[in-house]
């Protein structure tokens, strides 16, 4: 698989994680509201949870934006610090996003990945 191609597989994957970070950030939300009215209150110690999603959501879809404009330095430090709060969403239950951020990380350690990221100049 050459560089581009691996390049354009992390744009799909951190718009798809992006999109899933999105559903269970409303998931955990809702299980908040609900859970805090049922149990009068207790359950919005569960409120905390929703943020970890949010947050990887913004970064999932800043790093498409910067993955399909290609003109930004850092943005293999962008996608590096992605892929990890990707992983991190493991907490909320989301098992995708957790293996699409190890790929990520994978991609990211090859030599001709960072070569290309590098001549680009966005490295």
């Amino acid at each position: 698989m050459n560089n581009n191609e691996q390049l354009n597989l992390l744009k799909i994957f951190f718009l798809i994680s992006g999109i899933l970070n999105i559903l269970f950030a409303a998931g955990w939300g809702g299980y908040t509201l609900i859970g805090g009215l049922i149990t009068c209150g207790l359950g919005c110690l569960f409120g905390a949870i929703p943020v970890i999603n949010v947050i990887a959501c913004v970064m999932d879809f800043i790093t498409y934006n910067r993955l399909n404009r290609m003109n930004k330095t850092g943005t293999y430090d962008t996608i590096q610090f992605t892929a990890i709060f990707d992983i991190v969403t493991i907490i909320t239950g989301n098992v995708v996003s957790m293996v699409f951020g190890i790929i990520a990380l994978i991609f990211l350690n090859n030599e001709e990945t960072k070569k290309s990221l590098k001549e680009a100049g966005i490295y």
